[in-house]
């Protein structure tokens, strides 16, 4: 018995590798960085008027579920926060914008 489990657990920390993707190798620095760059460009396209379900991704093919949930969870939470804000939103700079997600992203806050 303790043999299978020690067994199993290896399995486990060998596999994780393989099931690891650029997400959730991010230090959180560069996790910050990267929300920030998203939702940036979710910021140029609402000054534009394009519509959220507009904004096309296009992707290389080799990313993971995880990281295709992370761009569009970071798409939806910028233009929920941008959409709630209204002209405020769109008064604000792209460099102030990205300034303020970078900094909530480094303290644990939401948007």
């Amino acid at each position: 018995m303790k043999k299978s489990i020690v067994c199993l657990l290896s399995l486990v920390f060998v596999s994780f590798p393989a099931v690891a993707d650029r997400i959730t190798q991010m230090s959180k620095t560069e996790r910050c960085v990267y929300t920030a760059r998203l939702q940036v460009l979710a910021h140029y396209y609402f000054k534009q008027g394009t519509p959220r379900d507009q904004i096309k991704v296009h992707w290389k093919g080799d990313e993971t579920e995880n990281e295709i949930a992370f761009v569009g969870r970071a798409l939806d939470e910028a233009y929920a926060w941008l959409v709630a804000r209204g002209a405020e939103a769109t008064a604000l700079s792209e460099q102030v914008f990205g300034d303020m997600v970078y900094d909530a992203c480094m303290s644990g806050q939401p948007l």
